[in-house]
């Protein structure tokens, strides 16, 4: 049985078509990477398959459920189970790094205690090797730091599937590194890993099922531009 499943998936913005009849099965403990040219549909792909956008047209499966269709209850229990980390990071500008990384938290899991939330919060940020204050707010961090906070704010709750889109841009190559190291592990632990990256050096650390998406939909690579197609020669 597939973890996740898109069944001729379509999203349309104002009539116009991102996703195109796409349908697609991840296994659970796979790592796939949704790769393609800018403007291909790879992103949106994510979060349709995520639960983050919902579809046009078609359906978007998590253990066979039909996302659209779950209670309340169930939709935020695949949510626990799911992390997303987005492109630009997406923290609440408004909040500090400690109330970023407290929220989710505090959502999944009502009835911790202050303390075991502090823990829990501290041991995430000392994982991805942040150091600076948990009081400052996003604005105060470089595009990298906040890489890190959004990767921690993933993690956070323990999640059986992780979705990251471009997770090492902005990143210099230690920090990269220390992802991959962290997301081995994940993985190791019979854990999902779906990702939208443009880093060869990512995408080739991993065992990979790879769809390449152009206009749309997922195409084979050899029909990618040829410009394009220079990037992914070591994939």
């Amino acid at each position: 049985m597939s973890v996740l499943e898109m069944r001729n998936v379509s999203f349309y913005d104002n009539l116009n078509p991102v996703i195109d009849e796409v349908s697609l099965q991840i296994e659970k403990g796979s790592v796939t990477a949704f790769l393609g040219e800018p403007g291909g549909g790879k992103s949106t792909a994510l979060k349709l398959i995520s639960g983050i956008v919902v579809p046009s047209r078609g359906k978007v499966f998590f253990e066979d459920r039909d996302i659209s269709k779950m209670s309340g209850k169930e939709n935020l229990l695949f949510r626990e189970k799911n992390g997303f980390m987005f492109q630009n990071s997406a923290l609440w500008a408004n909040q500090s790094i400690y109330q970023n990384l407290e929220l989710p938290v505090k959502l999944h899991h009502p009835d911790y205690s202050v303390r075991r939330i502090d823990d829990i919060i501290k041991e995430i940020a000392k994982l991805v090797e942040f150091s600076k204050p948990l009081t400052l707010r996003p604005a105060a961090l470089s595009a990298g730091e906040q890489k890190r906070i959004a990767f921690a704010r993933a993690l956070i709750c323990n999640p059986q599937i992780l979705f990251l889109d471009e997770p090492t841009e902005s990143l210099d190559e230690k920090t990269a590194s220390l992802f991959i190291t962290i997301l081995k592990d994940f993985v190791a632990g019979g854990n999902t890993l779906l990702y939208v990256s443009h880093d060869n050096a990512f995408i080739n650390a991993f065992e990979n099922d790879k769809y390449y998406f152009a206009n749309g939909t997922i195409v084979d690579k050899i029909l990618l531009h040829d410009q394009f197609q220079e990037d992914y020669d070591e994939v």
